[in-house]
């Protein structure tokens, strides 16, 4: 008799258990559901940024060549100004 009420109690137990972790999990998948329009414009939102990441890259590459450029200018310019102050 004893034994029943052990198996018993743990049945109930067992129960409450998977319960509760059921509705846990439809609380979840709920949550799931309503963030999923957030979720997928998300995505989106993260392919065009990659997309402009790689269009601005070419873009700062040019930039980098024109800085070259210019610092050559600048240089070529402050030596011409050196020359003329020490005639």
């Amino acid at each position: 008799m004893f034994e029943w009420l052990i198996v018993i109690a743990l049945v109930v137990v067992i129960y409450y258990i998977i319960n509760r972790y059921e509705k846990r999990v439809e609380v979840l998948q709920e949550l799931i559901e309503l963030n999923r329009e957030s979720i997928e414009q998300n995505r989106g939102d993260i392919e065009q940024n990659r997309d402009k990441i790689e269009a601005n890259k070419s873009k700062i590459s040019a930039n980098k060549k024109s800085i070259t450029k210019n610092k050559k200018k600048l240089d070529l310019n402050q030596e011409l100004l050196s020359k003329l102050k020490d005639q």
